[in-house]
Order: structure tokens, then sequence, then C-alpha cells
């Protein structure tokens, strides 16, 4: 409590309440004496303290570590500086904060006292800064990344969705990775994509999924194959024939979903790198392999040449769009609020 004392007859100075307990019998009360103000912070002043955060970020590191060096370590710093700022922050609290001697480093019982409301203004700090980004982000059009497989956009579905949502957002930067479903899930997991769209079976428990797309699938093969002539073709119509493939390191789930039933009815699996371009349809027809195929629609000049048929053993292919679960993305949550909306989207669980 501040005060106005007359030094002279034309002088005056503030002076500051400084107040501390005194007993009286069984009950604590208060005395209170001014003091002149110099104009100089005074040490032992309560209402003049004012506690920087980073100096309680210090104070904290070092009674963790129980060391100087390692906290400077900790916090980048050079533990010479370090152990000034600690002293500053003694000399304002009027108190030693650590025993110190040649041996160690231990807590002062001042110290002791301290250190969880030190720690508590530290997480509400953090709290406070992670509330205030939030903020800032949905206030702002940030960039939205998304990660699309190869040949995603054979699914019209996909194509749809993302066009329309760029027509609705203009203002927001829309950022596309491609790569292999696994890969895609991975990165979502990891907060390097915002969302993907993927292919197959590729199921993370972190994130939640949407199916935007299915497709089923069917053998390509040569018109003058035998397998032409059936109206739809089963695993062990394929024993012994030549099956092209992918990689399965490249998609797994996918690989496993189309290719271990025909593998099991005894066809013959044969990686090809160019899958479901056109090389790999020339493939087919030139040396007399089959294609399993979902999505892929031969070209005008090859049409005459291949036959499709529907493999009756073969489920769905799903096309998904993935995100991490817990708090969204702002923009995230713009793009998977369309894909709920989005016709002929069904949910996949």
């Amino acid at each position: 409590m501040a005060t106005v004392t007359p030094l002279s007859r034309n002088r005056t100075v503030e002076t500051t309440q400084e107040c501390g307990p005194r007993e009286v019998g069984d009950a604590a009360h208060y005395s209170c004496r001014a003091t002149p103000h110099t104009g100089l912070p005074h040490r032992h002043s309560a209402t003049r303290m004012r506690t920087e955060s980073r100096l309680l970020q210090m104070f904290v590191a070092v009674a963790d570590a129980l060391s100087f060096t390692r906290a400077a370590d900790a916090l980048h710093v050079a533990q010479p500086w370090l152990s000034a700022q600690i002293r500053k922050l003694e000399r304002q609290l009027g108190f030693e904060l650590f025993i110190r001697d040649s041996r160690r480093v231990a807590l002062s019982e001042q110290g002791a006292a301290l250190l969880a409301p030190a720690r508590a203004v530290m997480q509400a700090l953090d709290a406070f800064n992670a509330g205030a980004l939030l903020l800032r982000r949905q206030q702002e059009w940030p960039l939205l990344r998304i990660g699309l497989p190869p040949y995603s956009h054979l699914f019209a579905e996909r194509v749809v969705l993302l066009e329309r949502f760029a027509q609705i957002h203009p203002r927001l930067r829309i950022e596309t990775v491609v790569g292999w479903s696994p890969e895609l899930v991975e990165k979502v997991a990891d907060e390097k994509l915002d969302m993907a769209f993927v292919v197959g079976e590729v199921i993370d428990p972190a994130l939640e999924y949407r199916v935007v797309a299915q497709s089923s699938c069917e053998l390509l093969c040569r018109r003058d194959d035998p397998l032409a002539q059936l109206d739809v073709v089963s695993d062990r119509d394929l024993h012994d024939r030549t099956v092209l493939v992918f990689e399965r390191a490249l998609n797994p789930p996918l690989y496993d979903q189309l290719f271990n039933g025909p593998k099991r009815a005894g066809a013959v699996l044969r990686v090809d790198h160019e899958m479901m371009s056109d090389l790999w349809l020339e493939h087919i027809l030139a040396n007399r392999a089959l294609g399993l195929n979902f999505i892929r629609r031969p070209p005008a000049q090859l049409q005459e040449q291949l036959c499709a048929r529907p493999l009756i053993d073969q489920r769905p292919v799903l096309l998904r769009l993935a995100r991490r679960r817990g708090t969204p993305h702002p923009a995230t949550e713009l793009c998977w609020r369309m894909a709920l909306a989005f016709e002929g989207i069904a949910d996949a669980g």
C-alpha cells in the first residue's frame, strides 16, 4: 500500500507499506511500517515483485537436473549465464533457491517449497500458448497437406471431391503429396500430412477413415485368350496362368487382397514395375499374361485387343479418406465434413 509522506515543506516522497506477521497470543496479526521509496526496486517488496517466466523455466530446469551444467545443456545456454540468471531470481525473491557447494547442488527449503508452483506456472503458460496457437490457426487459412496414391485420379469421386473443395474454399492452400498408401498413412499419423486418400485395407488405429469410393475387380486378358470366353472368372480359373503383380512392399494389404487368392489357386505371380500404366497393358498383350484390375480402363487404341471379365472371388477395392483422431486441423475438418456429405460416400464402419 503506497502513501505519500512529506519530507520538508516543498518535497514529498512515495513510501511503500511493508507488512509482516506479528504474533499476538494464539492469533497471527500483521503489522506495517512505512519505508521511503528511493526509486530503486526493493528486493523484499511483495507488491513490486515481477518474476519473469524465463527465470522460472531456468529454476525448474536446475531443480530437475540438480546441476547447473546439465540444466544449461538442456536449455542450450552457457552455464555461467544460467548461474547469473538464477542469482538474479534469488535477488528478486530475497532468498536462495539452491544450496551450492563444491560437490553438489541441492534445493533450499524455500526452493523446494516453490518448485511445485513454478511447475504449475510453466504448465499454465504452455496451455496458454497452445490455446493461442489454435485460435490463430482457426482465424487463418492454413496449408492443407493431402496425400494421394498413384492412379487415385482414376477414382472419379476423389477428383470431384477435391475440385469441389477447392472451389468452395479458394483461399485455402492445398499441397498434394503422391505416395503409396502405407507411406501416406504413416505420414498422417506422424503429422507430416493432414489427410490422405488410401487404397486398400491400410488401417492405423491412430487414424479415422471414411470410404470415398469403391471399385470392383476384374481380369484383363487378350480377346483371343480362353478366359475371354467366360462370363465371370474365379481364382481357380487362374491355375498355371501368369498374373502380373506389383511389389508387395509397396502396399501389402492391397497386394494380399488382390493376389493371395490367385496364388493359392496355383497362379504364377510375376512382378511388373509398370502396373496400371499403358506399358502394363502392352505387357498383357505381348506376353499373354493376365492382369488384375480395379480402376484402370484401357485406352481406346487397346480396347479392341483387350477383354475385361469380373472376378467373382474378389472383394471391391476401397478408396478411403484418412485423418488423425482427436482435435482436428480446421481445414481438415472442412474437408472431412464435405466428404461425409459427398454423394456416393459410404461410412467404412
